[in-house]
This record gives structure tokens, C-alpha cells and sequence, in this order.
């Protein structure tokens, strides 16, 4: 019989038909536990039917805050942002369901969770701190430290799942795992299950954010396949 499995989903980024091809793929048992290190909100036009599929599925799935669902929250609350346009129409779908429950959903969702076998970040850690104080921003945005990748100085005795290196490429090691496939940038969508190192991918269906110009997408593409 085949045993619980512990898998998480990175750099979901809006590809919601994508999400739900390697959900298909990875063929769920009740006992499974799925982690999402999210970033679901910026400008691609299917976040609003992500967030609520995800919302549907809380009693089933588990989810960390992004640095996107931070900006979201700090805009509503007045602070202005380079996204603003985005989140106007996000808004403006939010509220047509005449309820603020996606709302409070989003504000509900930790910064971070740990396990007794794993700690799962959005961004990173900062060497010789806590995790309860540790900031909103450390939390979902730590990238480096004194110039160099945090991971480097990580001396915890639990595997930390983080996300927010999209430059970095997969990266797993000892005890720190990262698998950033860029499927919003045209590559895949990518599970990782924890007690085996199983990695199963879902092609991304599009390039929903180039990162180079429109003169360049069929080299880009060619590139990431």
C-alpha cells in the first residue's frame, strides 16, 4: 500500500489550468498533504479563478503567503503599488461576490509553517533569528544575506521549502529545497514530494510573462524547452 505523501507545489503564479493538470497527475490520496507557496495575485487573468479554487480547497490543501499577497493586502489598505491597475480589477471581482470572504482568506493565510520535519517560507531566512520574529517582508522577500544566498549560512536542524529565487533554477540541497520551473514564463509547473524527491512537472500552456520582448518569444521559447 502505498504510504502518505508530502508534496509541494511551487511558482503556481496564476497558471491555474496548469494547476489543475498536475493536480490530475499527481493523482491525490486523502492522506496526502499538499503545500502551496503561493504568489497567486499580480496581472494574469486567471488569479481571480486560482484564488477561488484555492479557497474551495482549504479544507484540503495548505498555503503560505507570498510577497503578491502582502502587496494586495498593504494596497487595500492604502498603500500605493506599481500593480495598482491589476489590483483595481481584482478588487472589482472580489467584491462582486458580495462578500469579503476572499478577502479575509487571504489575510487568514500564515507567513510561514513548520512542521516537525520541515519549515515552508515564501522567501527565506535570516541567519541566527527566530522565525516568530522574523518580519512580514523577511519572511516573504529574503533573497540574500551580507551579499550572498541565505541558504548558504542556514544552519537549522529542519529542511526549509522556500520559493522567490526565480533566477536561481532548481535548486536541492541537504536542507534546503527550491524547484522554481517558470511555468508563467513558459517552462512548467512543478510538485516535489518530500519523502521520496519525486519530481513531477506540468508544461506550461503559454508564456503568460515574457521576460524579454515580443520580438524574442520564439527564441525564448525554444530556450526554456
Amino acid at each position: 500500500m502505498q504510504k502518505s505523501r508530502t508534496i509541494f507545489i511551487w511558482d503556481v503564479q496564476w497558471c491555474y489550468d496548469e494547476m489543475k493538470l498536475l493536480l490530475k497527475k499527481l493523482k491525490l490520496k486523502k492522506s496526502d498533504k499538499v503545500y502551496f507557496t503561493w504568489d497567486l495575485i499580480n496581472k494574469w487573468p486567471k488569479n481571480f479563478k486560482t484564488l477561488k479554487y484555492l479557497y474551495k480547497n482549504n479544507f484540503r490543501f495548505n498555503y503560505i503567503k507570498g510577497n503578491h499577497e502582502v502587496n494586495f493586502l498593504r494596497w487595500l489598505d492604502w498603500e500605493k503599488s506599481e500593480h495598482e491597475k491589476e489590483f483595481k480589477k481584482l478588487k472589482k471581482k472580489i467584491h462582486k461576490t458580495k462578500t469579503n470572504y476572499l478577502i479575509k482568506f487571504l489575510e487568514d493565510i500564515p507567513l510561514y509553517l513548520e512542521d516537525e520535519n520541515f519549515i515552508l517560507v515564501h522567501g527565506g531566512l535570516i541567519p541566527n533569528k527566530t522565525l516568530k520574529k522574523h518580519s512580514e517582508d523577511e519572511i516573504t522577500r529574503t533573497r540574500e544575506y551580507n551579499g550572498k544566498p541565505w541558504y548558504e549560512y542556514y544552519k537549522w536542524e529542519k529542511t526549509v521549502i522556500y520559493w522567490h529565487r526565480a533566477e536561481s533554477g532548481i535548486n536541492i540541497r541537504e536542507m534546503t529545497k527550491w524547484i522554481d520551473s517558470w511555468c508563467v514564463y513558459g517552462k512548467a509547473l512543478t510538485a516535489y514530494t518530500l519523502e521520496t524527491w519525486e519530481i513531477i512537472q506540468q508544461n506550461a500552456l503559454d508564456i503568460y510573462e515574457n521576460v524579454y520582448n515580443r520580438k524574442k518569444r520564439k527564441w525564448f521559447l525554444s530556450f526554456l524547452r
